[in-house]
């Protein structure tokens, strides 16, 4: 397996310790245990010693298993590491009495591999299959969860049971330790889809390898409907790891097809995005980023999916509520004739955004609404970006330019030309539109940002006075009476998206949630901001 920079010092490391030790609960020779009658243990934190079940699996006549500790299930590395695939499908099972999965390692599922070296990716690979109630908890900050192409994930929470990842420091009873931001690596998913990183020919030929952040693994393909199964009622706390260009993010989907699920994810105080999109067609429901270090979602490659219902809020952390990238060259140079898709192209509906603007931890600003770049398209619809700061840099809206700059294909030209258009989106902020970055020329040179919002399809900017004056009082959902910032009401008329693409409801509101709504959506949305809170 290869490795990027970003891990190999920290696994030479592990390694040196690991050789040292006469004993301990790490070891990385595989280590074969017997279960064969009985794989259920006494759960000495049991009430009533009560038995569970650790996960196993058997890998080529071997059997591993976790040790039951406590109310915890617990793996070393001879069960999960960064240095071993697991390529058979197994359960973790709920455990009682606040039990948690605790891994010692990285938990890789699937055979990783690079076609251009011959070797082939099995379509019917392995699942990872989680049952709702289950806590999984890591011990390493580049510890994390891949799934590689050909394997699934079926990860089924409920609204009163989620699935939870998070941090070993939130689990282990210890109040001395706190959890923080990048105590783990967090969730990767390498899917088969389209990526702009892929030539035609190689997508054909089934030669798309490029390689994914953090300890590098192989992405893409040529089938936009890829599965690679499920995460529903999801929550991702702590997560992501790295240095800049370089980085786990909560939750990163790389080429992942549209017959893949993501619904009702809550992604808090992680690292670098919340969620980060490389190419594929995957669709996003019913999403939560709460305070993360960067942006609440990033989307590159040709990202095509569909996205509804997305909250992100930045009180202490955050960069951007949503940064978009299109391309890495100029979609229209003959360098991006052969590529397999086009640059990115979502469909967004009912989203908010609200963030403070203001100075926040570890410097960072806790940013803006949307920054959309490097040629990228998009259509909105129902969005609402609420923003109490005026500062540069905390804008509801940037198109920037540093690489497109006037361009045909720029941001600017594709605003101009419709396909980047906002529909019945409200712009509540201290600061509207961030200042061009590289002047604009030719036929751009009169573009207007304020008239070119405006001018769309009942969008209003409506100024910022006080978060309640668009907010219901849990700070998130869309008042029923927005008032701008003289105070006047703001009658609003919503998008009714369903009438565009059957993945859409028509909830009849804008933003992403409205102000007393009784749905298993407003029951997912406060039970993050409880998790947020603690």
């Amino acid at each position: 397996m290869k490795l990027s920079g970003l891990f190999r010092v920290s696994l030479v490391a592990t390694a040196i310790t690991l050789a040292g030790c006469g004993g301990g609960d790490i070891n990385v020779t595989p280590t074969t245990i017997d279960n064969s009658v009985d794989n259920s243990v006494t759960n000495p934190g049991g009430d009533n010693g009560d038995k569970f079940s650790c996960a196993t699996y058997t890998l080529d006549g071997a059997t591993f298993t976790g040790e039951a500790k406590g109310a915890n299930c617990v793996y070393s590395q001879a069960f999960a590491s960064n240095a071993k695939e697991i390529t058979s499908s197994f359960v973790i099972s709920a455990l009682a009495n606040g039990g948690a999965h605790v891994f010692e390692g990285a938990l890789f599922i699937g055979d990783d591999v690079d076609t251009s070296t011959g070797a082939t990716i099995d379509g019917n690979g392995p699942t990872l299959s989680i049952e709702a109630g289950v806590t999984i908890a890591f011990t390493k900050p580049e510890s994390f969860i891949r799934i590689a192409r050909g394997a699934n994930i079926e990860a089924i929470g409920e609204v009163d049971k989620p699935i939870i990842f998070t941090s070993i420091k939130e689990v282990d009873g210890d109040a001395s330790t706190t959890a923080q931001i990048g105590d783990w690596g967090g969730v990767q998913i390498n899917g088969r889809g389209h990526s702009i990183r892929c030539t035609k020919a190689a997508a054909e030929q089934d030669m798309c390898n490029h390689a994914a952040e953090g300890i590098v693994s192989y992405y893409g393909g040529n089938d936009p409907q890829d599965s690679s199964g499920i995460l529903k009622h999801v929550v991702i706390k702590y997560a992501g790891f790295g240095v800049e260009g370089d980085e786990l993010n909560g939750l990163t989907l790389n080429a992942v097809g549209s017959g893949t699920t993501i619904d009702y994810v809550h992604v808090h105080n992680g690292f670098d995005d919340g969620i980060e999109l490389f190419g594929g067609s995957v669709n996003l429901k019913h999403i939560v980023v709460t305070d993360t270090g960067d942006d609440g979602i990033d989307w590159d490659e040709g990202w095509k999916g569909n996205g509804q219902f997305i909250l992100v809020r930045s009180n202490e952390y955050g960069n951007h509520g949503f940064e978009t990238d299109g391309a890495k060259v100029d979609p229209l140079s003959a360098d991006a004739q052969d590529l397999v898709t086009t640059v990115s192209n979502p469909i967004i509906a009912n989203a908010t955004v609200v963030t403070t603007g203001d100075q926040g931890a570890e410097g960072r600003r806790t940013g803006a609404g949307m920054e959309m770049k490097e040629w990228g398209k998009a259509k909105l619809a129902n969005i609402l970006f609420v923003n109490s700061s005026s500062v540069d840099g905390a804008g509801c809206l940037d198109l920037y330019n540093e690489k497109d700059k006037s361009g045909d294909a720029g941001v600017h030209a594709n605003a101009k030309n419709g396909d980047i258009a906002f529909m019945s989106s409200i712009f509540a902020c201290g600061k509207n539109f961030e200042d061009v970055n590289t002047p604009l020329t030719g036929a751009l040179a009169n573009f207007d940002i304020t008239t070119w919002f405006t001018g769309g399809e009942n969008n209003q900017i409506i100024g910022f006075a006080d978060f309640s004056n668009v907010l219901a009082a849990d700070g998130v959902s869309t008042a029923s009476t927005i008032t701008d910032s003289q105070g006047t009401a703001v009658a609003t008329t919503a998008k009714d998206m369903s009438a565009v693409n059957s993945f859409f409801t028509n909830p009849g509101y804008i933003g992403a949630l409205k102000e007393g709504e009784s749905s298993e959506w407003a029951a997912f949305v406060a039970a993050s901001l409880q998790r947020a809170s603690n």
